[in-house]
This record gives structure tokens, sequence and C-alpha cells, in this order.
């Protein structure tokens, strides 16, 4: 049988204050996108799982101000910063629709 489950290595490294932020922003950003579509998508079907997709969206944007902070927090006192972030993809069979 194939593997169903596969680790990736997203992010792993030491960048300077500005490249960090240029990473983990642009992730953030991304994910906040899709959330945001995801939503308005879900809102014109008239479909309860929007709420999910704006609860996920404000985490998102409170690990954007974390991000801003310690980048900051960095960048003034002359640290680099450590990145190490870790995806894993799972296949699963959907469920069936009845």
């Amino acid at each position: 049988m194939e593997n169903l489950d596969e680790h990736i290595k997203l992010i792993h490294g030491v960048f300077s204050p500005a490249e960090a932020a240029d990473v983990l922003l642009s992730l953030i950003n991304d994910k906040i996108k899709f959330h945001t579509v995801q939503s308005l998508n879900l809102k014109i079907g008239h479909n309860e799982n929007a709420k999910e997709s704006e609860q996920r969206i404000l985490q998102l944007k409170k690990a954007k101000e974390i991000v801003k902070f310690m980048v900051v927090d960095a960048r003034n006192k002359n640290y680099e910063v450590s990145i190490d972030g870790d995806i894993t993809i799972k296949l699963t069979k959907r469920k069936q629709n009845y």
C-alpha cells in the first residue's frame, strides 16, 4: 500500500529580520486571502461553515501581529530569526454525501 502521509519541511533556516518578515507575512497573508475567499463563497451559498473561515482569519491576524512584534524586536536587538516549519499532508477518503 502506498504512503498516505507525507511530511515536508516547508521552511528551515536562519534569516535576517527583514527576510523572516517577508517569508512569514507572505504565508500568513496568503492564508488570510484564502480564508477570505472561502468565507465569501460560503456566504454566497448561505452555508453556515463560513464562521470557521472567519474564525481562522482572526487567528491568522493575531499570528501576524505576533510575527511583526518578534521581527521588530529581532531587528532592534540585532538578532537573526530561526524558522522551522513543517507540514504534514494526509490523504483520506471523502465522506459520501447523502
